[in-house]
Formats: structure tokens, C-alpha cells, sequence
């Protein structure tokens, strides 16, 4: 009928403005950047969870695949209305990890491995307290860092249960890009929810509050890292005493 706003387009059809070998071609230098980081990190993040009792888990998939890079700028693209340029921009996990740590170990765990990293130079962009959100298709607190160089990449901390019911998560996401009716997505994910539900909290997890950096464009990846500025060095200070 005259009058009426057309609906927008379904997520598939904003992609169709974009070539295909322009995302395969960013999605290649973010893996690029993430495996030339990759040994470095791994050692430095290893070495810290281990001395706040903590262990890395699922190691052959800390680099995400090309493959999945190029879902995930088509997916910020289309569901969230990005441009090329900043859906690269925003992604933080071409280089994650996963670091468990018991229940009773979490909360003290977790804030001494942050402030450890923060001391060698990697701080804090972000960071998401899901256990303490309503009804979540997935446990964990996820924590975007910023390396010296100014590249982003990704903590998530587990406990053992958390981690082992992480894939019912991955496949939640899977009817986004297609258009799919809310009623369908709740569906697929409805079983990661249920079984999350089960977990109950780390002690003290709720004391870990979301927080993000402020004053920074879009967690862009060339973003220099702080300077040993007076300001940076209280917002850091201040950051560590609330995680």
C-alpha cells in the first residue's frame, strides 16, 4: 500500500554492494597480523595464567580461519550496517584465547592475569561479564585487549563447565546472517541457554563489572597503544581496582 515503509532489506542483500575478493583480501592480512603475533602472545599469556592458577584451553583454534574472518566482517556488515573499512576495524578476535580457571580461583584469577598483562604493556579495550547478564546463550567474561602495537585481540575466561559447553554457543549465530525470524533464532539458541542456566556463577563473579574504553574510534586496530601519560595512568589504575 502507498504510504508504508518498505522493510529493510534482508542482511544477505547488503552484502551484494561489496566484493567478494575485497573481504577474502582483508580477511587474509587480518590473519596475517594475527599469526605474526601469535607465538609472542601465547607465551606471555601461558606464563601469566599459570601463575594465577589458570590454564589456556582449546589451542588449535587460537587463530580464526580465513574462512570465519570473512563470516564475521560479512555478518557486521549486514547485521550491523558497516562499511568494509570499519566491520575490519571492529574485529578483535583473529587472535583468542580461552583461559579456565576453577570457580573458587575465577574472580582473583582473572584480575590478576589482566593486571599482569596490563603491566607488559597490553591493556584493556573492553571487557563483558556474561555470567552476570539475563538468560545468556553463553557463559564467559570476554575481555577485547589492545597489544603495544596497537592490534586487538581477544581473552575469554571460562570455567571448566563454561568451556565445555562453548560449541552449543557457536551454533546460535548461524541463522543471523540468512534473515532468519527472531522466533528461529531464539529456537537454535534456546539449547545453549538451557544448559548455561545450569552453571551457576564463579563466587564473586558478580563484582566483575562491563567496561569499555572510552574515547577510542570504533577499537581500531592501528589505534596507538596508551602513552605513560598522568591521565592514562589513573584510567588504568582506576579500571584495575573495579574489575
Amino acid at each position: 500500500q502507498a504510504g508504508l515503509i518498505d522493510p529493510p532489506p534482508p542482511p544477505a542483500e547488503r552484502l551484494r554492494a561489496v566484493q567478494p575478493e575485497d573481504i577474502a583480501l582483508e580477511a587474509q592480512s587480518l590473519l596475517t597480523r594475527a599469526r605474526e603475533m601469535e607465538p609472542k602472545v601465547t607465551r606471555m599469556l601461558r606464563r601469566v595464567a599459570e601463575s594465577h592458577a589458570g590454564q589456556l584451553a582449546g589451542m588449535d583454534h587460537q587463530l580464526k580461519s580465513v574462512g570465519s574472518l570473512k563470516e564475521k566482517l560479512k555478518q557486521q556488515m549486514a547485521l550491523k550496517n558497516k562499511t568494509l573499512e570499519d566491520a575490519v576495524a571492529g574485529v578483535n578476535d583473529a587472535l583468542r584465547y580461552s583461559v579456565v580457571l576453577e570457580p573458587p580461583d575465577f574472580t582473583a584469577g582473572l584480575r590478576g592475569v589482566l593486571a599482569s598483562l596490563d603491566d607488559q604493556g597490553h591493556v584493556r579495550v573492553k571487557l563483558n561479564n556474561l555470567f552476570a547478564k539475563h538468560k545468556p546463550a553463553f557463559k564467559a567474561v570476554n575481555v577485547t585487549m589492545r597489544s603495544p602495537e596497537g592490534a586487538l585481540w581477544e581473552i575469554q575466561f571460562h570455567t571448566p563447565d563454561t568451556f565445555r559447553l562453548n560449541d552449543l554457543y557457536k551454533h546460535s549465530s548461524t541463522l543471523q546472517l540468512q534473515g532468519a525470524p527472531l522466533t528461529d533464532q531464539r529456537e537454535v539458541q534456546a539449547p545453549a541457554q538451557d544448559a548455561f542456566r545450569l552453571v551457576p556463577s564463579p563466587p564473586e563473579c558478580n563484582e566483575i563489572d562491563d567496561w569499555e574504553e572510552e574515547n577510542v574510534p570504533a577499537l581500531a586496530i592501528t589505534v596507538p597503544a596508551f602513552k605513560s601519560q598522568p591521565n592514562n595512568r589513573k584510567d588504568a589504575a582506576k579500571f584495575r581496582a573495579g574489575v
